[in-house]
């Protein structure tokens, strides 16, 4: 049995980024881990910098995580390199916000979206979320993109 992995990407920047990654993917291995593998593993990359020459290839879910205290971050979204036949199966959208959100964080989050589409990314393989750096409403999400993962049957 492989070994799923997912990739992160993250504004490390932005607390509230950092934060919420770590969250979300604590939630993503718990989930792994109770289908009964011994092991998920995450390739963790900043978002501000050019992914890894193999960053992308053979992951089963890529998240880009961005925070509303940096929101140019947005702008590091890009879906080239990471479509095509070992493309991931679902690409997970997140703006961390704080305990009141802006309410421009959907427009960001949107924007975010839509720089994956553009890039190629089918909209339904996109889960987009604003999510609060609290550890409950993150494994949901994760929950959420797992549930999707295993249901994309790619």
């Amino acid at each position: 049995m492989s070994t799923p992995t997912v990739g992160i990407f993250v504004d490390y920047e932005s607390p509230l980024a950092r934060a919420v990654a770590g969250d979300i993917w604590a939630g993503l291995s718990r989930q792994v881990l109770s289908t009964g593998r011994t092991r998920a593993s995450a390739r963790w990359e900043s978002l501000r910098e050019p992914p890894g020459p193999h960053a992308t290839g053979g992951l089963l879910a890529c998240v880009f995580a961005i925070g509303q205290d940096r929101p140019d971050a947005v702008d590091a979204i890009e879906a080239s390199g990471i479509s095509g036949p070992e493309s991931p199966r679902i690409y997970g959208v997140v703006v961390a916000v704080p305990a009141r959100p802006s309410p421009l964080s959907g427009a960001l989050l949107y924007q975010g979206v839509e720089r994956l589409t553009r890039g190629g990314v089918r909209a339904r393989a996109v889960e987009p979320a604003l999510l609060h750096a609290v550890s409950a409403e993150c494994e949901r999400y994760a929950r959420r993109l797992f549930e999707r993962v295993e249901h994309s049957g790619k």
